[in-house]
């Protein structure tokens, strides 16, 4: 009997170390006596971030007072410079939101040539009136050069400049173009501001070289953002624009043509067309949704 109870004792102290030694594999020696199951962290993925939303509300603010005496004693200060730069004369002038400020730009058109007018880009802040854009390299001397940039731009209408919502945001742009027979060029500009400034900036151009007699296409040219690209790639920047919405607001200006008697007599003559196109200037309305042609 002794015998059994010893062997029982036995068989049960061996057991019971086997198990002690598994719960120590297990737990380090303490704990459960058999090991739990392992538990895999799944990495949840970031979401990817997408186009922040553009607002169906465009409000702009309130215009700076005395803007229009601004330009137009500027431009009484100026004659001699634009007689020497422009001796033909200007054939337009008026006044733009480009960059979305409250405060109008001046949009100077030149008498042209070939397809297009060259614009005159003109911005007003603190310190007095700069000449931003022209066609003329000469106007970055003339009238300083602190804050004009690269980007020149040629329209026909003040109706070229147009007010969109896009997927890249609110802003004024332009299909900037000129050509000849034997050559075409296009830019889609885009107006921003750089501190306070407006900045036109060069989204994407295009430019062509043409048979004169034949009138096909024998050479051409893409960039964008000035740099050199592809045709898919000019296609997919000037899209966004082309298709974008239009929100129908239509740019004011006064040119020569619309009085000749009033307008055509030399700088007086211009500077009456100035005057009326100040009191034409329409704002953009403030704090309110504007409806797009897509609506």
């Amino acid at each position: 009997m002794r015998r059994k109870t010893a062997l029982f004792l036995s068989v049960l102290l061996i057991v019971s170390g086997l198990l002690c030694a598994c719960g120590a594999t297990a737990s380090g020696g303490s704990g459960p006596t058999s090991a739990p199951a392992a538990v895999t962290a799944i990495p949840t993925a970031s979401p990817e971030p997408g186009p922040t939303p553009v607002p169906e509300t465009l409000t702009v603010p309130a215009a700076r007072e005395g803007w229009a005496e601004a330009y137009l004693d500027f431009l009484a200060g100026s004659a001699d410079i634009f007689a020497a730069l422009w001796p033909d004369g200007m054939s337009g002038v008026g006044f733009i939101d480009l960059d979305l400020d409250g405060t109008p730009e001046m949009a100077v058109f030149d008498q042209g040539a070939a397809a297009a007018m060259g614009v005159q880009l003109f911005d007003l802040d603190d310190e007095g009136v700069w000449c931003v854009s022209s066609v003329m390299d000469g106007a970055a001397g003339a009238f300083g050069d602190r804050h004009f940039t690269p980007v020149s731009v040629c329209a026909s209408f003040f109706e070229s400049f147009r007010l969109s919502r896009t997927e890249q945001g609110w802003s004024f742009w332009v299909n900037s173009a000129n050509g000849t027979l034997e050559t075409a060029w296009n830019e889609i500009v885009r107006f921003e501001s750089d501190g306070g400034i407006l900045t036109p900036v060069s989204v994407c151009a295009q430019y062509l070289e043409n048979n004169a007699e034949t009138g096909l296409v024998v050479a051409e040219e893409y960039t964008l953002a000035g740099h050199s690209a592809d045709r898919d790639s000019y296609d997919a920047a000037a899209n966004v624009y082309l298709e974008g919405e239009d929100v129908g607001y239509e740019a004011k200006g006064v040119f020569l043509w619309n009085d000749m008697d009033a307008y055509g007599g030399g700088w007086d003559g211009f500077m009456a067309m100035a005057r009326d196109a100040a009191a034409a200037y329409v704002p953009i309305p403030e704090a309110v949704t504007l409806v797009s042609v897509a609506e």
